[in-house]
């Protein structure tokens, strides 16, 4: 039995009743799956993990809590400086945001990208 899970964006942890079946992280996102199912009810669970893309373009859409140094070019920019808030382990200016890096890699109106399991699921006999 082949489970085949489609499209999945970025990577998916496969487990059959209670244990972990495989970790696929490039396509065809599929795992043998003969040795775990028994006859009768089985769990499936299937864990996906994406980038971090769609959330710093959300986090885009609020101002920022710190000073971006000078553009360098559709590639971003640098951090002009660690803020205050950081250095006294304060709370964000910002509490919005969910992110902090120190460089800029999207804009607010970037792309976003696919994330999550597309499918379609699929068993293969």
């Amino acid at each position: 039995m082949i489970l085949d899970l489609g499209a999945v964006h970025d990577m998916a942890t496969v487990e059959i009743n209670g244990v972990e079946v495989g970790v696929l992280w490039f396509p065809p996102f599929q795992v043998d799956i003969t040795a775990y199912v028994k006859a009768g009810t089985n769990s499936l669970k299937i864990s996906v993990t994406n980038t971090w893309a769609n959330r710093l373009i959300g986090d885009e859409q609020y101002p920022a809590d710190f000073e971006w140094g000078t553009d360098r070019g559709k590639e971003g920019r640098a951090m002009k400086a660690f803020p205050e808030w950081f250095l006294r382990s304060e709370p964000r200016t910002e509490p919005r945001r969910k992110t902090f890096n120190l460089w800029y890699y999207y804009r607010k109106n970037s792309e976003l990208r696919p994330a999550g399991l597309l499918g379609p699921v699929i068993v293969e006999m």
